[in-house]
Formats: structure tokens, C-alpha cells, sequence
């Protein structure tokens, strides 16, 4: 007979890097990625709005990792690799893309693996850190893609990215 408390069941953990720090989402939140996205800018946007990436008919707004943390670009690349995310955003489910600079093997981490994420003080956002994963000899920070941006920032988001804004995309 197993025993719960025993067993460390591992979860699957999509691997990338921001601004030379490791990161992980849970694979159950990730609905793919797009290396070297065409991404298309949009007028007016906020700094850490990238672009949008149209995708089967649908334009995904893309939202800069590094800018959102307040980190220098690092890449300046025109075509960025991009985590689409699934997110919900006023009850209803949505894709939200993260510019990032790269993605790394799958990781597996269980409950063992992980710790609470620290204190950063108010010098980076991390409302959307929920801990931090043991891998290897390192440590990649654990991410909610729900909270990367607030409930407004990723309405507003959505509404720069839809078809029916004075900017066109082409859907």
C-alpha cells in the first residue's frame, strides 16, 4: 500500500531564461513556443507590450519579460522566442505570449524540490514568483503565468492586441 506522504510526485516544468535568470512555468500552463516569433508592434502600448504574434487567426499580445522586470534588454533580437501562456482574463480563457531569451530542457520538480521564493525587496516585481526549483546544482524561479501581469494590465493587453483596435494586425 503506497503511503501520500511518502510519495513526491513530480510535475513537469517548461525551463527558459530572462535576462540571464532561470525561470519555470508549469507545463499545464504553457500552450507552446515559437522560436524567432514575427512579432507585430503595436501603437501606443505600454513598454513591456512587445508586439503581437497572430497564430492560427488569433493575435496574441507578447509581453517583454525583461522590461517587465525592470531588467537592460539583453537581446535586442527582432525575433524573439516566445512562451505562449494560458492565462484567464475576466473569467475567460486566453493566450498570453512571453518574450523570452531562450528555453532550456523540460525540467521535473516535486514538492522536494522546491522552496518559497525570497524577499527582493521592492527593487523587482515578483508577484508572479511563487518559489524557486532545485535543478542541478542551481536554481530556477518558479513562475504563476496567471500573475505575470494584473487583471487591468492584461485586459489592457488584450484590447491592444484585438482586431477592433485602431491599430490593425492583420487577423
Amino acid at each position: 500500500m503506497m503511503n501520500a506522504g511518502t510519495q513526491a510526485t513530480a510535475e513537469p516544468y517548461l525551463h527558459f531564461v530572462v535576462g540571464g535568470e532561470h525561470y519555470a512555468a508549469p507545463t499545464a500552463r504553457v500552450a507552446g513556443v515559437v522560436p524567432e516569433a514575427s512579432l507585430e508592434p503595436v501603437k501606443d502600448a505600454p513598454a513591456h507590450v512587445r508586439g503581437v504574434l497572430v497564430q492560427e487567426g488569433e493575435a496574441v499580445p507578447v509581453v517583454d519579460l525583461s522590461r517587465l522586470l525592470g531588467q537592460a534588454l539583453r537581446s535586442q533580437r527582432a525575433r524573439p522566442t516566445v512562451v505562449l501562456a494560458q492565462v484567464r482574463c475576466c473569467g475567460e480563457p486566453l493566450r498570453l505570449g512571453l518574450a523570452v531569451d531562450g528555453v532550456g530542457a523540460p525540467l521535473e520538480l516535486s514538492e522536494r524540490d522546491m522552496v518559497p521564493a525570497p524577499s527582493f525587496g521592492a527593487a523587482m516585481p515578483v508577484d508572479f514568483l511563487v518559489g524557486m526549483g532545485r535543478h542541478g546544482e542551481g536554481l530556477v524561479l518558479l513562475m504563476d503565468v496567471e500573475r505575470v501581469l494584473s487583471e487591468t494590465q492584461l485586459h489592457s493587453a488584450i484590447q491592444l492586441a484585438s482586431p477592433g483596435s485602431p491599430k490593425s494586425h492583420g487577423v
